[in-house]
């Protein structure tokens, strides 16, 4: 019995000196123990995504009016492009549609406010696809704007069913298109993991059949990156899928930014 009450005083002793030696909740925040960053992406940046999305439906199947551009471009200054040839319904092969990749029209839109890149996107069905063929007006337009824009990197957003086992598939034409820009290939990867995206795949869709916007860009000695992200990312309808895409609009928020913030990107 005496054994078993000293026993008792010595483990009682040993939690009064282990509570006493941490640190007051009172007192100042220990070093280091911010661990994570903060976020960036707020509710009205969202809520100003889905109204854009919405309002882009409208036209997805809906020629141009005479006269006007089935395309825009939203100025920017970061030297990142943001390109979604699909954000409205494409038309190729003798008239024959494809579907439209909805909320990357939304995504473009929403990392120009948020990172002021460069964003060049569909807004009406498009007489051509950007994706498929290279002789059109994106394409010409696109090619002013790497001219006066000199990016350091295109990104080409594009929407994959969900029946796909990824979250993204990084389409590089097996590495090529990033002409040596490796090391920002695998920060926008780590920022798309932190952000909560996991499944990773890389050139399902290489992006080296057909003209894509991928191939041309690579071709004219800018590094880009096509990416195929999971329809289930880019809903911007209903609560657990708004907040995916949230997710990624965080992700590609922070990796833009970085990329305009690193040394030698001003030019």
């Amino acid at each position: 019995m005496k054994a078993i009450k000293v026993s008792s005083i010595l483990l009682l002793v040993s939690l009064m000196v282990s509570c006493a030696s941490l640190p007051s909740s009172s007192g100042p925040p220990e070093q280091g123990a911010i661990l994570f960053p903060r976020a960036i992406v707020g509710i009205k940046d969202i809520d100003v995504a889905i109204e854009f999305e919405q309002n882009l439906k409208k036209r997805y199947n809906e020629d141009p009016p005479a006269g006007a551009s089935w395309f825009e471009v939203i100025d920017g200054s970061t030297p990142v492009l943001i390109s979604a040839p699909h954000a409205t319904t494409p038309t190729r092969e003798g008239g024959a549609h494809q579907f439209a990749d909805a909320g990357t029209g939304a995504l473009a839109e929403a990392l120009n406010r948020l990172t002021g890149a460069t964003v060049i996107y569909t807004t009406y069905k498009s007489p051509s696809d950007p994706n498929y063929y290279d002789n059109n007006a994106y394409k010409a337009k696109l090619e002013d704007l790497l001219a006066s824009k000199k990016p350091l990197l295109v990104l080409d957003l594009h929407t994959s069913h969900w029946h796909r086992p990824y979250d993204v598939d990084f389409g590089t034409m097996g590495g090529q298109s990033l002409i040596g820009q490796l090391s920002l290939f695998r920060l926008l990867a780590e920022d798309l993991r932190a952000a909560g995206l996991a499944n990773f795949s890389q050139d399902y869709f290489s992006a080296s059949k057909n003209a894509t916007v991928t191939k041309w860009v690579s071709a004219r000695g800018v590094p880009c990156i096509q990416l195929e992200i999971s329809s289930t990312w880019t809903n911007t309808s209903g609560e657990l899928n708004v907040h995916r895409f949230a997710q990624l609009l965080e992700a590609l928020t922070r990796f833009v930014r970085y990329v305009g913030a690193a040394p030698g990107a001003q030019q």
